[in-house]
């Protein structure tokens, strides 16, 4: 490339002369505001620059004052979920305790008025199946439990113990295969033997061919084998069979659902209330000899 003339190198030199010359003068020149004129030219050039750093860094503040209130929503949101599931959980345990109270209250009624001389226990587990149909209580031998004590819930009888160790007692079912209990059709006074059956329901056998039995007729317990006293009940007549042979078989609806059971009472004597047996019927009345 060809050199600068020399008259084109002198007008170079002089501009940036006299551009120095007015950057000195800007330098010391101020205005009304007691800035320099470059200092004024260097804010203009910069003023655009500094907004948008400001609106930048607004932004970056807003966003992070932002990501915190999110946070502490989501904080609160959190707190007030465990304080309702709590809130939750305690009505549930209130309405627990309510419905345990009642049944807790009828089983003292229970044993003041039909089983005086009783122990009240809770039912721990059960085995409720064709082959078997035991409950496993939480009183045992250390509670006077021991086997052959009848046992007995609200609304009639349940079983027996049939085992025993210091804290747990085993029942029998009375809807167990291999259960007995002398029973009483509470309404003509008929007796027979009451058996569990695999379908959960009961049976009654030995009843006379010609006995007054109806369906809906309530069966109770007869008290002749010992374990239960007389009176309590086993159960609701729902099928008459065998009409025609020397006996006839009465199905029976237990009178209670094992599987409803939560408390029972276990009998220490085989001794009711007063409020248990019902009156025998009145003798007919004697007719005068003419």
């Amino acid at each position: 490339m060809a050199g600068l003339r020399p008259s084109g190198r002198a007008l170079t030199i002089l501009l940036v002369l006299l551009f120095g010359q007015f950057v000195l003068m800007s330098s010391s020149v101020r205005n009304a505001a007691g800035r320099t004129l470059l200092e004024q030219s260097l804010f203009r050039v910069s003023d655009p620059v500094l907004d948008v750093a400001r609106e930048v860094g607004g932004g970056v503040r807003g966003m992070t004052s932002g990501v915190n209130e999110v946070r502490q929503a989501l904080d609160e949101n959190r707190r007030l979920r465990i304080d309702l599931l709590r809130a939750r959980s305690e009505l549930d345990r209130q309405r627990e305790q309510v419905v345990e109270n009642g049944r807790l209250r009828r089983l003292l009624e229970m044993r003041t008025d039909l089983a005086p001389k009783s122990v009240a226990a809770s039912v721990l587990t059960g085995r409720l199946d064709p082959e078997s149909r035991v409950l496993l209580l939480d009183k045992g031998e250390d509670d006077g439990l021991k086997p052959q004590l009848g046992v007995v819930g609200w609304g009639g009888a349940v079983g027996k113990v049939i085992a025993v160790d210091h804290h747990r007692a085993k029942v029998q079912l009375l809807a167990d295969q291999n259960s007995g209990v002398g029973g009483l059709i509470q309404r003509s006074r008929v007796g027979g033997i009451v058996y569990g059956q695999r379908d959960g329901s009961l049976k009654m056998s030995f009843v006379p061919t010609f006995a007054d039995v109806a369906l809906g007729d309530r069966v109770v317990t007869s008290g002749l084998e010992g374990i239960f006293p007389k009176g309590y009940g086993i159960g609701t007549v729902v099928q008459v069979r065998g009409a025609g042979g020397a006996s006839k078989t009465v199905v029976l609806r237990p009178e209670v659902d094992p599987a409803a059971l939560e408390e029972v009472l276990v009998l220490l004597e085989a001794v009711g209330g007063a409020l248990l047996a019902s009156p025998e019927p009145a003798p007919a009345a004697e007719v005068p000899a003419k």
